[in-house]
């Protein structure tokens, strides 16, 4: 599915959903219960990051002075609840032993979930700044009888692991910068005052102090995350080891981790979403992560019929309407299980490049497949099993592709339990281009391993390319593609084939070094805007063929399209760093935070390939040094203090939107998944988008709104607007190019020496 248009598949909602509760933004964590999810059944446990349950009351502790409590059916919008309505008393503290009270009141609400109806649950959080630091296991009791708490214990703990230490749950590399950020929010009181001005780091094999430093401000009441944003950077530490931060009245980090393998669990994990996404195919032990195993893909008599439309539509072949056309293998795309060539192209364009720059870090055995041995490298086997599938989407007849193979409406089971036939949709313009580029891809990787292959592909690639000089673009340029009545397949909407064209016949060059490719490529090189600030994805991929014009191996290239080549991508990677460098949590976002969603923050290791692909065409080390930064954002180092990737860090979401996961009977999720994270404002499209929208406190949109009002100029914080939750495709929806390009950012950083060049 589209993850710049997720929004336009999810008509209607999907049935049958289990409820889920969310990552607190500001302060907690909530995970499922141990047990499998049930229709009518949430499942949940609250757990409170360094916090807990107190009767209808949730407690959780940010610091020595700041305290957060979940009032169940507050509304802060008409609460008169202020700071003197809160006091500590302790008689084992001389500054408490007489009641104080809060110096600070704020309030805030989010929607942290949805029940099996689709009814939001949302969370008041009102949270208090005390005027002395709690001591270290001392009791005390918060008294506040206008908010109905009459005498709450509350104890500090000077070791509890604080939400207010932000940083890389997975790691560091030795080479690479190390920064934590420091801070909180108190909701509509503003950023968690940090009292504290230096840090330690603990090897917590020995329990030694293993270097000292100072804090210091990056940005006093940023914007984007409603914190004084400190910064703890501990970059001379480059022993391998076990360690912990600890910020002396926040208490201490989650434990990570500095070695040159640090990021080698981080890729397996990710590249075998491909394995786990296959069709067609039992997915077992020894190859599965364990209890994700299945006994196959959607049955082969489904699998699939020519949808009625296909004949008639502009470049039809006279496909006989519900005609069975066996089609197998390639992988489901995204958290349905529908199959997309636009989508699937870019797997090939991200994988070739890092192969270009680094082949050494993709080897035979690393992912733990079925083809592991065989004497290609895994990410190969993996393409193989993608181009099985896209092959089968061409017309042998003609050299045109259709687009897709999908379900008529959104599947409600496992992949082996569909009972209804699918169906592929048309031939595209869109469809054929893509796929004469990643074919063209293909039979390059594949030359001197596999020769026969190779060239059984390399025609495929000719083929669809002759189809795209014999017949008109369709949809025509300006137009997108649309559904036909009673689908609800993803469409992949893109108004321009242009790029897609330009890539085909860059490929092609590439592979054949042919003037007629070459020629193909001058001719329509100047045709296409190319956005070096986007990544190649299913409606842009100009870059992708400016990549494939730069490596090829020719003598007869154009001088000046080289140098237009080459510059843009440096261009790419120069706004990047410009980016990290602007951003308080170092992530490559654009400065307008409104523009936050579809994984621009949560998938910061979206920058790593441009990185790499920079350094790689000047040689310049500074690119390598930003490069080994990328990762942070998205495993923890933000301030939800969450990994965006399922299964790997210490936190990290439960309820991506994956129909494998949600119908697996498991508590987990599969591993892996890299989610969307925080957007600032969902597409107001659904009952479940407009109620987390509405719901926000301080107001981040206009209430009840159906537009794309929210500026993101003010309110709640928008690295903070995200909810973990099935309903809400823009945040929680992987798709396939964006597993390829997480699994091969972690492939290229998992060796911290500079590759070969």
């Amino acid at each position: 599915m589209p993850v710049a248009a997720a929004f336009l598949k999810r008509l209607p909602l999907l049935p049958g959903m289990i409820a889920c509760l969310a990552v607190s933004l500001c302060t907690a964590v909530v995970v499922s219960a141990q047990r499998p999810q049930q229709e009518g059944d949430n499942g949940i446990t609250a757990v409170a990051l360094h916090g807990e349950h107190r009767g209808d009351v949730t407690l959780r502790r940010h610091s020595q002075r700041a305290i957060t409590l979940v009032l169940p059916g507050l509304d802060p919008q008409q609460s008169s609840l202020d700071a003197q309505h809160f006091s500590l008393q302790s008689d084992h503290d001389p500054a408490y032993r007489e009641p104080q009270p809060a110096v600070r009141l704020g309030l805030d609400r989010q929607v942290t979930g949805f029940v099996d109806d689709r009814t939001a649950i949302t969370e008041t959080r009102v949270h208090l700044l005390f005027p002395h630091a709690l001591r270290d296991g001392v009791l005390y009791r918060l008294q506040a009888p206008a908010a109905g708490v009459e005498s709450l214990p509350i104890s500090w703990q000077a070791r509890q692991t604080s939400n207010s230490i932000q940083l890389n749950q997975v790691g560091y590399l030795p080479v690479s910068r190390k920064l934590a950020y420091i801070g909180n929010w108190l909701g509509s009181a503003g950023p968690m005052p940090v009292d504290a001005t230096d840090f330690r780091v603990i090897d917590t094999d020995s329990g030694d102090t293993v270097l000292q430093g100072k804090l210091a401000l990056r940005a006093a009441a940023d914007p984007w995350s409603g914190n004084d944003v400190y910064t703890a950077d501990f970059s001379a530490l480059h022993k391998t080891g076990n360690y912990q931060l600890r910020v002396p009245g926040l208490g201490q980090s989650d434990n990570f981790r500095i070695a040159d393998d640090v990021y080698d669990a981080v890729y397996r994990t990710t590249a075998r979403y491909f394995y786990h996404h296959r069709n067609s195919t039992v997915i077992s032990a020894p190859w599965a992560a364990t209890g994700h195993e299945r006994p196959g893909g959607v049955a082969a008599r489904l699998d699939a019929v020519f949808h009625k439309g296909v004949a008639a539509s502009p470049l039809g072949n006279g496909e006989p309407a519900n005609a069975y056309r066996g089609v197998s293998g390639g992988w489901f795309d995204a958290g349905d299980y529908g199959q997309y060539i636009p989508n699937a192209a870019p797997v090939w364009y991200v994988i070739g490049a890092a192969l270009d720059i680094a082949p050494q870090r993709f080897r035979d055995g690393d992912l733990n497949i079925p083809e592991s041995g065989n004497g290609l490298p895994d990410l190969l086997d993996e393409l193989e099993w993608g181009m099985d599938w896209a092959l089968q989407m061409q017309d042998p007849a003609d050299g045109g592709v259709y687009f897709r193979v999908a379900s008529a409406t959104w599947d409600g089971s496992l992949p082996h339990e569909i009972e209804k036939t699918r169906l592929i949709a048309e031939k595209t313009t869109h469809a054929t281009a893509a796929f004469a580029a990643m074919a063209a891809i293909h039979a390059r990787l594949l030359a001197k391993q596999r020769p026969v292959r190779a060239a059984t592909v390399l025609t495929a690639a000719r083929h669809a390319w002759q189809f795209l000089q014999t017949h008109p673009q369709w949809p025509a340029e300006g137009e997108r593609y649309h559904n036909p009545k009673g689908i609800n397949a993803g469409e992949y909407p893109d108004h321009s084939a242009q790029d897609n064209i330009l890539w085909a016949a860059a490929e092609l060059y590439r592979s054949t070094g042919e003037a007629a490719y070459h020629d193909a490529y001058l001719a329509r090189v100047g045709q296409v805007k190319i956005d070096p600030t986007g990544v190649v994805s299913f409606k842009d991929q100009g870059m992708a063929a400016h990549w494939a014009y730069l490596m090829a191996p020719w003598p007869n290239k154009d001088d000046t399209q080289i140098k237009l080549a080459r510059d843009i991508f440096l261009a790419a990677a120069d706004w990047r760093i410009r980016k990290m460098r602007e951003h308080p949590y170092h992530a490559p976002v654009h400065q307008y935070r409104g523009y936050l969603g579809w994984g621009s923050f949560a998938h910061s290791s979206r920058a790593t390939l441009t990185l790499f692909q920079a350094w790689h065409l000047s040689g310049k080390p500074d690119y390598l040094e930003w490069a080994w930064q990328t990762p942070h954002a998205q495993l923890g180092a933000n301030p939800q203090a969450i990994s965006y990737i399922t299964g790997i860090g210490v936190r990290s979401p439960r309820f991506p939107l994956s129909k494998l996961s949600q119908h697996d009977g498991l508590a987990t999720p599969l591993p892996g998944i890299p989610v969307n994270g925080p957007h600032a404002h969902l597409p107001a499209l659904w009952a479940s988008t407009r109620a987390v929208n509405s719901a926000y406190f301080p107001a981040a949109i206009t209430p009840d709104s159906n537009a794309d009002t929210d500026t993101g100029d003010d309110g709640y914080p928008v690295m903070r607007r995200y909810t973990d939750s099935h309903h809400l495709p823009p945040m929680s929806e992987p798709t396939v190019a964006e597993a390829a390009r997480t699994a091969i950012a972690y492939g290229l950083l998992r060796t911290p020496a500079a590759p070969p060049r």
